[in-house]
């Protein structure tokens, strides 16, 4: 028992004597701008035990000497002092370079942002979010420096953008709604070529990365001679099950709408337009009012009634309404050591500002990989999106906005009128069209990998993938009776169905092989790849039906089957691929690739090509010269040359474009019908790539601790045996044939910018900058040809050398003819109140020769800021999106007949300041009297300053979740497009050029939503 209590005793006296060693220690933990970081963490390390900063940086511990602390916060990297008996100690935290240290994806691999030596932009999951976007492309657009994204129709989705990395290189691609030179870039979906990526959900979206120069797009040869953006979705991760729930709902409105007459407006605008009538003539008289005119003159009984009891109808507000929109997005992840997985639910629907106009899309993801063994690994990951859009009428639109204001929606019992007016025939009741008109697409999307990945030894893995891409659509048409194009006649009922399948793979066979041997790091990558694509279409159109009852879904119903088509495509690609990254002693590094691509729509004697690429790079921090200043923290030079290809895809060649084909006719012999057939196209043995050659020089940056961080390239781009549909002289005997005719070239800058403003640690201040400019040029045509003029939706273009490719070449418009140059004018052949036009070599007369470059379709320069604010829990951010320096010829003003019918016939038009003998403005020409260039008046400036969005988040306090087992909960609300500056009067500026009114509208969207992690 005495020993017991001996040692008893000798325990309690080490224990207190180990006390009694322990000293106190205080100090301030601060920021490299001498800022006390609050809330950082405190400890002994090898222990739990330890304390925080308070709101000044202050902390107190108990420390024996020899003990190490370990200080840490969140942005900062883990800072290790060793007490040595101080009674004080003070400690700086240096802020951690997460962007430089986050993994980049470039095509068959993966790197450091730090090691990059190509021009690579990307855009992470935590951006994405803050978008809200319905599509992905939305989100990406402003938010990547050379990356130019132009939304071509606004309903729900349509998925409808064009797409421009880098400028414009190939001539001849535009489409029947209007022109966009250039094509767009190669999408690459976890492995998967795809088309666009208007299937995905935002949210399911880890990352994307934009690979922009020759050598970051050498590796996918010809398929990324336009640029190439990569996307990875989220995918699992070792640990415990984690959920992740986020969803959002809200509303949206049209706005920026142009306005329109009111009644008394229309009725003085058809007085006016009825001394513009006259002022037309030759003879006019220059002296008559519009106090003069007879309203019975230009009025029917039933309109002069109308006038009378004030009658004032508002077409647009009549068929506008707000429309509905939510997303929920469900994701799981999880794994152990061995395996992970991943699953994501998702739903979104979407409505447009018209009825009849809709989306609804559903997703599921799934992927797992496991290691099977030490060596061998499989994966699987699916993504299978189930959608269908409606798109309404694209009459309801147009007949709102040309209805006159004094016309009735209703009859006198309240039901519908068909035509507002009973002399109007030509525009019906646009209430009738979105319960008549039917415009359904649906598709079932699928696209996969199924990948085996050996590691026979280490350092190298030897990867097989296979990725299908199958999608099956169906579009289904119906115009109903009381439609405006059926116009209530039974025979012009019609019903469309088109049925489309799609299926493509990609074989794609990687060897890698790393090694790190003292100051020396090589990484190689070899590529087998094969790529199949196949494509069929079968369409019937049948007309007059006895009953709306059926819409499209019964053919066989209608009495007359008006047009039947199939069509049937492939086309294949073959590729070996070689990259080999070098790096000596982490401060030079070295990229070498090489491709060799076959395809299949080219010529049998050019399908094959080889595209080489090298890119150089200088980590300049790295060096010892660089250690003794404290201005650049990150400093790398990037210099890079190289080809790519591009097989015809973007220019309108098809997989048998090349080769001449067959058409079918007839002819009457004795007046019998004879089928015949003719050759369609000459074929060129000799049409081979199209190159792209470009030579960039980038510097990536990093000031103040790299509080300001950012990346500078300037680009060079030379497009050769650029493939064109040139167009034959008859009397050869064939329409057209492709060939290489040009060369055309792309010069600019790209700035991105990263600043951390203000960090006080409750209080934080980001801004994310970007910009590019860029300057196309046509070098040279064919032969001793200059130019090629051609017109799309009533735009006037020439490809013209010296000039950006596909400018607009029209007569330059220079104001209103006034009443004091009546005599002038007439010199011209022209009256006062009409579009005036300059006369370019002064001969006195306009003539074609007059017509000159009056600007470009592209713009000139484009930016996008970012700015991010947090306050404790609180968090506030609101992205801007600029497009500078293009024209476009305004389907809005260009469809706006109401100035130039006869004053009975006169659509409304749109509020604007026009010409009269008492009000010479020069802004637009007199009602009824536009004269014979008035064209030149609707091309306008397109350039905006859209605010994309402005986000207000709270998240709930940790500790408040803790007793829920719940991660994180943040509630946010959100306005989508607010506000846009612009000096373009018509709709959307993105799509003024769209002969497609239903996609005129923009909209303004509010919402609230919630991020929930379990």
């Amino acid at each position: 028992m005495e020993k017991l209590k001996l040692l008893l005793l000798a325990l309690v006296l080490c224990l207190t004597t180990t006390s009694w060693s322990q000293e106190k220690v205080t100090g301030v933990i601060t920021d490299a701008y001498s800022m006390p970081i609050p809330g950082a963490n405190v400890i002994i390390k090898g222990t739990s035990k330890g304390t925080i900063t308070d709101f000044d940086g202050n902390y107190e511990l108990m420390v024996n000497k020899g003990e190490i602390l370990e200080i840490s916060y969140i942005g900062y990297k883990t800072k290790e002092i060793t007490y040595n008996g101080e009674s004080k100690l003070n400690a700086t935290l240096e802020e951690t370079n997460t962007q430089l240290d986050e993994v980049v994806v470039v095509g068959y691999g993966k790197v450091k942002r730090k090691d990059v030596t190509g021009a690579v932009a990307s855009m992470n999951s935590e951006a994405l979010e803050k978008t809200n976007k319905v599509d992905a492309v939305s989100a990406l657009q402003g938010q990547a420096p050379g990356v130019v994204i132009q939304r071509t129709d606004n309903k729900p989705g349509s998925g409808g953008f064009n797409i421009r990395i880098r400028g414009a290189s190939t001539i001849n691609s535009n489409d029947s709604n209007g022109f966009n030179p250039g094509q767009n870039p190669l999408f690459i979906v976890d492995g998967i070529f795809v088309d666009d990526i208007s299937f995905l959900n935002p949210a399911d979206i880890e990352r994307m990365d934009v690979l922009k120069d020759a050598s970051a797009t050498a590796i996918y040869g010809s398929r990324g001679s336009s640029g190439v953006v990569l996307i990875e979705t989220k995918k699992g991760k070792s640990g415990k099950l984690k959920i992740n729930y986020s969803n959002y709902v809200g509303f949206k409105q049209a706005y920026h709408l142009p306005p329109m007459f009111n009644a008394n407006q229309y009725v003085q605008f058809v007085k006016e337009a009825a001394v513009g009538n006259e002022f037309s003539k030759t003879n006019g008289d220059l002296n008559y009012r519009s106090e003069d005119v007879v309203l019975s003159d230009y009025f029917d009984s039933e309109e002069l009634q109308n006038i009378a009891d004030g009658v004032d109808t508002d077409w647009i507000d009549l068929i506008l309404h707000n429309g509905f929109q939510t997303n929920h997005t469900l994701n799981l992840t999880g794994g152990t050591d061995q395996t992970n997985y991943a699953l994501g639910l998702a739903y979104t629907s979407d409505e447009g500002n018209v009825k009849g106009e809709d989306f609804e899309r559903y997703n599921i993801r799934g992927t797992i990989s496991s290691d099977l063994t030490k060596w061998l690994n499989v994966s699987t990951n699916s993504y299978i999106t189930v959608a269908t859009q409606n798109a309404g009428s694209f009459e309801a639109l147009r007949s709102a906005y040309r209805l006159k204001p004094i016309g009735s929606a209703y009859n006198d019992d309240g039901s519908l009128k068909f035509f507002p007016i009973a002399k109007e025939t030509q525009i019906s009741n646009p209430l009738f069209e979105s319960d008549n008109i039917t415009k359904e697409t649906k598709y079932l999307q699928y696209i996969g990998n199924f990948a085996v990945k050996l590691t026979p030894i280490e350092g190298l893995t030897v990867t097989s993938k296979f990725s299908p891409n199958i999608k099956y659509s169906r579009y289904g048409e119906y115009r109903g009776l009381y439609s405006k194009s059926v116009n209530a006649n039974p025979a012009n009922r019609r019903a469309q169905v088109d049925n489309s399948n799609y299926y493509s793979y990609s074989w794609d066979n990687i060897f890698n092989y790393k090694l790190e041997k003292g100051i020396h790091t090589l990484d190689i990558t070899g590529v087998f790849s094969r790529f199949m694509e196949q494509k069929e279409m079968y369409s019937a159109q049948v007309r007059n039906f006895t009953t709306d009852d059926y819409l499209f879904y019964n053919q066989g119903a209608g009495l007359n089957i008006n047009n039947v088509s199939s069509s049937f495509s492939k086309q294949t690609l073959e590729s070996y691929t070689a990259r080999v990254n070098y790096g000596l002693m982490d401060k030079y590094l070295l990229t070498v690739t090489g491709r060799y691509d076959g395809a299949s729509v080219l010529s049998d004697k050019n399908k094959w090509a080889f595209f080489p690429s090298i890119a150089l790079a200088w980590k300049m921090d790295e060096e010892d010269f660089m250690q003794s200043q404290n201005v650049l923290t990150t400093s790398k030079v990037r210099l890079s040359y190289g080809q790519t290809g591009n097989n015809g895809q973007g220019g309108g060649l098809s997989p048998l474009g090349s080769q001449s084909l067959l058409g079918s006719s007839a002819t009457y012999i004795n007046d019998s019908a004879l089928s015949t057939a003719y050759i369609t196209g000459l074929a060129n043995e000799n049409l081979t790539w199209e190159r792209t050659t470009e030579l960039n020089l980038g510097f990536d940056f990093g000031f103040l601790n790299n509080r300001i961080n950012g990346s500078i390239d300037v680009y060079n781009r030379k497009n050769t045996d650029i493939i064109f549909q040139l167009p034959l002289q008859l009397v050869t005997g064939y329409d057209n044939t492709y060939k290489n005719i040009g060369e055309s070239s792309n010069k600019g800058i790209e700035i991105g910018l990263n600043s951390t403003n203000i960090n006080t640690g409750d209080f934080k201040w980001t801004t994310n900058l970007n910009f590019a400019s860029n300057k196309n040029n046509l070098d040279k045509l064919y032969n001793n040809v200059e130019e090629i003029n051609f017109n799309v939706s009533g735009t006037n273009l020439i490809h013209k050398v010296g000039e950006s490719i596909g400018s607009i070449y029209d007569y330059e418009f220079v104001g209103i003819w006034q009443l004091d140059e009546a005599a002038e004018a007439a010199s011209y052949g022209q009256r006062p109140g009409q579009v005036r036009v300059k006369d370019i070599n002064n001969d006195g007369q306009i003539t074609p020769e007059d017509r000159k470059v009056i600007g470009q379709v592209t713009p000139k320069w484009t930016g996008g800021i970012t700015n991010t604010f947090d306050y404790k829990d609180f968090d506030f951010s609101f992205f801007v999106n600029i497009s500078q320096g293009n024209k476009m010829m305004s389907n809005f003003h260009n469809s706006m007949y109401a100035y130039d019918n006869e004053p009975s016939q006169a659509f409304n038009g749109y509020d604007t300041d026009y010409w009269t003998p008492t009000n010479p403005t020069n802004n637009w020409y007199q009602p009824g009297n536009g004269g014979t260039y008035q064209g030149a008046i609707k091309y306008k400036d397109i350039s905006f300053v859209k605010v994309g969005y402005m986000t207000l988040g709270y998240s709930i306090p940790s500790k408040l979740l803790e007793k829920f087992k719940i991660g994180s909960l943040r509630f946010y609300t959100t306005v989508q497009n607010p506000f846009i500056f612009t000096d373009y009067d018509g709709w959307d500026p993105e799509n003024a050029g769209r002969n497609q009114w239903g996609a005129a509208f923009m909209s303004r969207t509010y919402m609230a939503g919630l991020n929930l992690n379990f």
